[in-house]
């Protein structure tokens, strides 16, 4: 049984600019807190400087690994470190840190209630959202009504890159996830519903970034697609 409480697993690609100041600000929060834990970063086949950074400021801490992965999206790579994360807890970070890492401490919350899974929500009545460009933000309402309409309706927000999992829940789900893009978080859920496992939705503050890696244009189809497919394999192939 392992004795770390909580893994972090952090997705990047092409994050040169922003990876030591996220790792220092994770590694800053980590340190004053009172359990164990361990910092995974999962590196989606980078062309920059990102694991190089990452390596130099962080690589002599025992607690710190570096996946380093063939280019095929965050879902993928998220995959990836969530079947190799140990934590009683596991919890996915997106690389820009938009939400305040102290806010953590709102899941972990959730997670000792007897929750299996606590998934970050910039739609509820006590999130805030800060800078997010018009177009993005009605990109992203159009995509919340087609998950309610094609796959799932219980969630105001999939696509939020921050949620935590019990390891019994991360160790089930995981392993099963197909989808390599940026709707992986759709597949997560269905099979978070499929096998019974309790989610609870949390408010967060959530800052837009200027250097977001999503194209919304080619993005949407890719998602559309990816949706679909996952509907599919969940009728066709996955029994309880």
């Amino acid at each position: 049984m392992t004795d770390i409480y909580l893994s972090i697993v952090i997705p990047t690609y092409n994050e040169s600019d922003n990876i030591k100041h996220t790792l220092d600000a994770i590694y800053e929060y980590l340190g004053n807190q009172n359990y164990s834990y361990e910092v995974i970063l999962c590196d989606d086949g980078s062309y920059d400087l990102t694991t190089k950074i990452a390596k130099e400021s962080f690589g002599k801490k025992s607690n710190f690994q570096i996946l380093s992965l063939p280019h095929k999206g965050k879902g993928s790579a998220v995959k990836s470190g969530m079947v190799t994360a140990q934590g009683r807890y596991r919890f996915m970070c997106d690389a820009d840190l938009a939400m305040p890492f102290d806010q953590i401490e709102r899941f972990l919350k959730e997670m000792t209630n007897d929750c299996d899974i606590a998934i970050g929500s910039r739609e509820l009545t006590d999130s805030k959202i800060f800078g997010e460009p018009m177009l993005r933000y009605f990109a992203g309402r159009v995509f919340n009504l087609f998950v309610k309409f094609v796959a799932i309706r219980k969630y105001q927000d999939t696509q939020c890159g921050f949620k935590c999992f019990s390891s019994e829940a991360g160790d089930k789900i995981f392993p099963l996830v197909r989808t390599n893009g940026w709707a992986f978080d759709v597949e997560v859920l269905l099979l978070a519903d499929k096998y019974g496992f309790s989610v609870s939705q949390v408010p967060i503050d959530w800052h837009h970034g200027e250097d977001s890696k999503v194209d919304l244009r080619s993005a949407a189809l890719q998602m559309i697609r990816d949706i679909f497919l996952t509907r599919v394999r969940l009728l066709m192939f996955y029994r309880k």
